[in-house]
């Protein structure tokens, strides 16, 4: 049999990795098994195993596929709270729109089991949540330094609440009925969550020492 080329072998990875997103979001990632994977994509088990080492390794090629929910866009010259909500609305538009990326997630939150050989997995999705609390954080504190918060505002708290809030938003709205409130509401629900971060709003913040001597 002649040698793949390389276009050819990245054509089979590329298949691969699409029918175990398939398979993965209809039968759950425990439940599947490499060689359901290869019978889907049309492929020798072997062939499988040549491109990856293992169903770990096969897991973190579908989900770096679709790309993060949790990577901010750079952008320069805009309003950082408004570039938190354009973000957050960006990405449920994602799950919406894009069967690649809904596939994906509803696998990543809804249909994996994260031990064993995938609690590796499990730390590099930590991993990727830490560094968006950072990006977002650094968000908050030049809104903060703008003058478009409430001076009391602890970015990095902040930061975490949000990330906290997003978290459940994606996994919740996978959940939803097409027609449900979580689908209905979603987008409205983000622009009020930012909205109560500028400084006219003063919600959900720690009162300052003054203000708790005062009502004690």
């Amino acid at each position: 049999m002649a040698r793949k080329t390389k276009a050819e072998a990245a054509l089979t990875r590329d298949r691969i990795v699409t029918c175990a997103r398939q398979v993965f979001s209809r039968a759950g990632v425990t439940n599947t098994s490499l060689e359901q994977v290869a019978k889907e994509a049309g492929v020798t088990r072997g062939a499988v195993y040549w491109h990856f080492r293992n169903k770990a390794d096969l897991f973190m090629a579908v989900r770096l596929d679709a790309g993060s929910l949790l990577r901010l866009s750079p952008e320069k010259g805009v309003d950082p709270l408004r570039r938190l909500e354009r973000f957050l609305l960006e990405a449920i538009r994602s799950l919406r729109d894009d069967d690649k990326v809904r596939e994906t997630y509803e696998v990543m939150l809804w249909r994996c089991e994260y031990v064993g050989e995938f609690s590796t997995v499990r730390d590099d999705l930590m991993s990727a949540g830490g560094n968006f609390i950072e990006e977002v954080t650094q968000l908050y504190a030049e809104a903060k330094a703008a003058g478009l918060t409430d001076p009391r505002l602890d970015p990095e708290l902040a930061s975490v609440e949000t990330f906290c809030l997003y978290a459940g938003i994606l996994k919740a709205w996978l959940a939803a009925p097409a027609d449900g409130l979580m689908r209905r509401k979603v987008e409205a629900m983000i622009r009020q969550h930012v909205a109560l971060r500028h400084v006219s709003a003063g919600v959900g913040l720690t009162p300052s020492a003054g203000a708790r001597k005062k009502k004690a």
